[in-house]
């Protein structure tokens, strides 16, 4: 769909609640709506007049349910936090730091399965969160807190080489996962996650840990 800053609307209702509308079904329409112009073109497109017209929606209605693009904003961050708050509960319930960082790549595999665009969000709002200071406050931290307490617990079990620097290693985890996520949420042929992530339990396995490769050579950490 193409948008136009100055289209007119088609419809023009006064200011309030629109009567007999769902106030739950209208606020869920609106986010979908906003979500798909942000995940598409950007958070500065996401106009008012962008939203209502996906939403199928006046401006007066969005704006009886949100003052501005910002509250928007902070309830789709929300509802991604929530998602992605799923995916690491189900990785913590791991034991080792392959089997962790596996379930997780699993399970933001299966949450975009269910939402395609919640995913595609998260990635999105991380990016938009790093350039645009008014929206810093909503950068996710969650993901890189389970990382760190997952390699901290993985050193002090062993399974990490001693000396082993943990800051380096967080953030290429960091990036590998985002980068997972940036795949399912703009690039996945959805056949293929389940391929790579099983590469990435490989990876984890013979390069992380210390292990060895196919030839019997210990691998780099």
């Amino acid at each position: 769909m193409v948008l136009y800053e100055d289209q007119p609307l088609a419809v023009n209702r006064r200011r309030g609640r629109p009567v007999g509308s769902n106030s739950a079904a209208t606020r869920g329409q609106i986010l979908r709506a906003a979500r798909q112009v942000i995940n598409q073109r950007g958070y500065q497109a996401a106009t008012f007049q962008a939203i209502s017209l996906v939403a199928g929606l006046s401006r007066p209605t969005l704006h009886y349910y949100y003052a501005s693009r910002e509250d928007i904003f902070a309830a789709l961050v929300e509802e991604a936090d929530l998602v992605m708050a799923g995916c690491l509960a189900t990785a913590r319930r791991e034991d080792t730091l392959v089997a962790r960082l596996s379930a997780l790549a699993g399970a933001i595999r299966e949450a975009d399965v269910r939402d395609h665009s919640q995913i595609a969000f998260l990635i999105t709002a991380s990016l938009e969160s790093t350039r645009i200071p008014e929206l810093r406050a909503y950068a996710c931290a969650g993901v890189r807190d389970f990382l760190r307490m997952a390699v901290d617990d993985a050193t002090a079990a062993g399974e990490l080489p001693a000396g082993t620097e943990v800051a380096p290693v967080v953030d290429m985890l960091h990036a590998i996962v985002w980068g997972v996520g940036f795949y399912s949420g703009f690039i996945e042929n959805a056949a293929d996650l389940g391929p790579m992530t099983r590469q990435l339990d490989q990876l984890f396995t013979r390069g992380i840990l210390g292990g060895t490769d196919a030839s019997g050579t210990p691998g780099d950490t």
